[in-house]
């Protein structure tokens, strides 16, 4: 991998006075990080060249940028939410090393992760290839993963990754809608008449099983697939997959509401529109690595039932870093799980 230029921090935004933000900024805490990131390197022969950068600190997770003399690498530590991440990507590179980079240590008891620099993500990549082309061969290498995922099952949920199978729906919402219901009035999440409707949601939940063929297992659901959580070293080498904190075992068809959403953008010009029969190829790209488990008819009447599930998948990660969250963290992303609220309400309490 080529040397890169240290990025440039991100700014800060309105969750900077919330605890974790503040703690991430603080000597308190960059003291051991600092500490351990520095003895992991030294014990490689790597050595620090440069001050370290504070890349993108949220209240979900901070990213620290380390300049050495091979090259970039980047450290993270999650929300304790999310904290499952670095035992999660470390299980990943022994059991799917084929998809994933191979972090050069972690701490699981701290959520610590590091690793080294992999250039630039595909979706900062200047490409000649047609969208279509590559977004079917994302999709196609994305499905050989969740694929190759699925005997890894005990591994990966070892690493304290959700598991979110259709009979645990339900009682996931509605514990979801206890934790809001149990806030203050004043929250600012407080979700007021929406509990009620969340637990209707969640009863409907309780037999959307029944929609389901049983014929396509269990799978890892990154949960937040897009061009810039996929590395792609160069034309001829296979992607590797990245940032795993919102991911969850679940239905693994839900990952095409992802690339839908990301394809098909209301707020971007250059987006597809919701018709684009491209949509249709990647989609049955996709599904055609599934096929020696159904048949592509049952596959597609399998979408359509799994892709509503996605709103769930994004509340249940939202919620885990949420359970962590100080107020004034909460009142700068109350839009999110606001949105994903109202969209399990819209789908699932009808």
């Amino acid at each position: 991998m080529e040397d890169r230029t240290p990025p440039k921090p991100r700014s800060l935004m309105k969750d900077a006075e919330g605890h974790w933000v503040r703690r991430w900024t603080g000597a308190e805490w960059f003291g051991p990080a600092d500490a351990w990131v520095r003895s992991q390197l030294a014990a490689s022969g790597i050595a620090v060249t440069g001050d370290p950068i504070p890349y993108k600190i949220r209240f979900w997770a901070a990213v620290w940028c380390y300049p050495t003399d091979h090259g970039l690498y980047w450290f993270k530590e999650n929300n304790p939410g999310q904290s499952f991440e670095a035992a999660l990507v470390q299980a990943m590179a022994r059991e799917l090393p084929q998809h994933v980079i191979a972090p050069l240590a972690i701490e699981a008891t701290r959520g610590w992760l590091l690793t080294a620099d992999q250039g630039v993500t595909l979706g900062d990549q200047p490409t000649q290839v047609e969208p279509l082309a590559l977004w079917r061969r994302l999709v196609i290498e994305y499905a050989g993963l969740q694929r190759d995922a699925i005997p890894a099952e005990k591994a990966l949920l070892a690493s304290g990754l959700t598991a979110l199978g259709p009979d645990q729906l339900a009682g996931t919402v509605h514990g979801i809608a206890d934790w809001f219901e149990n806030l203050e009035t004043d929250h600012p999440l407080a979700m007021g008449d929406k509990v009620g409707e969340l637990h209707r949601a969640a009863d409907n939940l309780a037999s959307w099983g029944s929609r389901l063929s049983g014929a396509i297992p269990l799978s890892l659901d990154q949960n937040d697939l897009h061009a810039h959580n996929v590395f792609a070293a160069d034309p001829a080498a296979p992607f590797r997959f990245f940032d795993f904190g919102d991911a969850l075992w679940g239905h693994p068809f839900v990952t095409l509401s992802c690339v839908r959403d990301t394809l098909v953008d209301p707020d971007d010009p250059d987006s597809w529109a919701a018709d684009d029969p491209r949509l249709t190829e990647i989609t049955d790209a996709y599904l055609g690595q599934w096929t020696d488990l159904a048949p592509l008819d049952v596959l597609r009447a399998e979408l359509q039932a799994a892709l509503p599930l996605h709103v769930v998948h994004r509340l249940v990660s939202w919620h885990r870093l949420l359970v962590h969250a100080d107020e004034t963290e909460a009142a700068a992303w109350a839009f999110s799980p606001r949105h994903w609220v109202a969209e399990v309400i819209r789908l699932f309490a009808v």
